[in-house]
């Protein structure tokens, strides 16, 4: 043996660090565009601040000479989400679903996509463009990649069309598309070819800068960036950009001269609008719904990005063990509950993560040691997630009174 005596191995992961995540990773597809400069037709590429984008000639002259919306929305993403990832895709209409999923595949780290129309015209089917949406997400999810929130425009241009109207968007199958009404009423007056933009970017920007479980809705965020540290909230509004002052719908109709029943029922069909709080300051998100029944447990946007990352990290996880030994106990033939236990714990370790970030309230994994494992018969792992709640509203009894009792 030598002279070595004593040998010390390094061992990493004591000190509890995780890697960063890429849980606000977005791509946005930026319809009727033309190639920039530095930027192809149908190429999808990774920009981390608005500058990034203008170097490849993605600038303001870009929208204004084709009379689009592509920078505006790369730039109120980076101005919700100053430390975000967007992927951008400039898209001439004849973007396929097959090129689009070949993306999507390549570039594994994004998470959420949002779509831009930039069209003046309204969808002839709006739910065959919903279930389109909805089932490219179907076909990634069935070859483990997993989109969590698919943003899109919504459809209702009209300024007579009522909200009683409006189509629900709870009649259609589609747990992962969010339609997004919300309109900057100062963008949509910058020439006549924005008037039925509907606010992409920003969404976009509001789930990037937030964590899984939080609603976009929120009126404060948990973690802000460096320079809003110290507010008591985070709304859209920038006076100082002149951005979100006020708030429409995607036809132009003011949010503040809606009624409270047409407000509630917006939000029973399922839009994403952006309106302000009587007497409170700044202009936010109205919630984070999705296009399925409200009894689904995926009807909101933070309840998918909750599941699909207890997913990817049990998978990841677990994957490992693939075609792995597993020893059964040898009088009974079932799975060694040793080594059952030993599977649970590598699942539990895994969703300890979001636990410990306040994304989940609790987690559990079980394997039935009793299940038979034969060639074509796969493994069951049950996993729970115990998803935080949302405070949609606070009810407060006051009172006056003459003394505390």
């Amino acid at each position: 043996m030598g002279f070595k005596g004593i040998i010390v191995n390094r061992l990493n992961g004591g000190l509890g660090r995780t890697n960063p995540t890429n849980d606000g990773v977005c791509l946005l597809v930026i319809g009727g565009a033309v190639a920039a400069s530095g930027l192809a037709l149908k190429t999808a590429k990774e920009f981390l601040t608005i500058e990034n984008a203008e170097a490849v000639g993605i600038d303001a002259s870009y929208d204004d000479t084709n009379k689009i919306l592509a920078h505006h929305h790369i730039d109120e993403f980076f101005r919700v989400a100053p430390d975000g990832n967007l992927f951008v895709v400039l898209d001439d209409g004849t973007l396929t679903g097959a090129e689009l999923e070949a993306i999507l595949i390549a570039n594994s780290t994004i998470k959420c996509v949002g779509f831009v129309r930039n069209e003046v015209a309204a969808l002839d089917d709006f739910s065959a463009y919903i279930a389109e949406k909805q089932t490219l997400v179907n076909t990634l999810r069935s070859a483990n990649r997993n989109i969590s929130a698919v943003l899109v425009e919504g459809n209702e241009f009209a300024a007579a069309t009522t909200v009683a109207a409006y189509a629900d968007n709870r009649t259609e199958d589609a747990a992962n598309i969010g339609v997004v009404i919300a309109q900057d009423p100062i963008i949509a007056g910058v020439d006549a070819a924005y008037k039925n933009y509907a606010a992409i970017g920003t969404a976009l920007g509001a789930i990037s800068v937030r964590g899984v479980h939080e609603n976009i809705g929120s009126v404060n965020i948990e973690n802000k960036p460096a320079d809003y540290r110290g507010q008591a909230d985070y709304p859209l509004t920038d006076k100082t950009r002149g951005r979100w002052l006020t708030s429409a719908l995607q036809n132009g109709k003011p949010v503040s001269d809606l009624t409270a029943t047409e407000i509630n029922a917006l939000a029973a069909k399922a839009y994403i609008f952006a309106g302000a709080y009587n007497g409170y300051a700044g202009i936010f998100f109205s919630d984070s719904h999705t296009a399925i029944e409200a009894a689904s447990d995926y009807s909101r946007i933070e309840n998918n990005r909750t599941w699909d990352k207890g997913a990817d990290l049990l998978r990841n996880t677990l994957m490992p063990r693939v075609k792995s030994n597993l020893q059964k106990d040898p009088d009974t033939g079932a799975i060694d509950a040793t080594e059952a236990g030993e599977l649970e714990e590598l699942g539990r370790a895994a969703l300890r993560q979001m636990v410990a970030a306040n994304e989940i309230s609790g987690m559990e994994v079980y394997i039935d040691p009793a299940q038979a494992l034969l060639n074509d018969t796969p493994l069951q792992v049950r996993a729970q997630l115990v998803k935080n709640n949302i405070i949609h509203e606070i009810t407060v009894d006051l009172g006056l009174t003459n003394k505390i009792s």
